[in-house]
């Protein structure tokens, strides 16, 4: 997936909770994407993206990235990022 328009308020996110852009762009590339309610989607290391990553970062960068997310809008602008402390549920289809 590629990363497209980052809005204000998720440039801010990710400035307040430490997430370089470098980390979100690997998100988008290694990431797995699911539906969330009102048309949105979350992207966020599956645990296929967490071992492609353990290939190509160091493992410090590993830890603090793993359990990081996305959310973006139906338009696929990324409207805000955080760190997971609870379990993503997939939707059913």
């Amino acid at each position: 997936m590629k990363l497209g328009i980052v809005s204000s308020h998720a440039r801010m996110s990710m400035k307040r909770r430490g997430i370089p852009p470098q980390a979100l762009e690997t998100l988008f590339a290694y990431g797995r994407v699911t539906h969330a309610p009102h048309g949105s989607r979350v992207v966020y290391f599956s645990s296929v993206g967490k071992a492609a990553l353990s290939k190509s970062l160091p493992p410090n960068q590993i830890d603090r990235w793993a359990d990081m997310y996305a959310v973006l809008d139906p338009q696929n602008e990324v409207v805000t990022v955080g760190y997971r402390t609870n379990r993503i549920r997939r939707a059913k289809h």
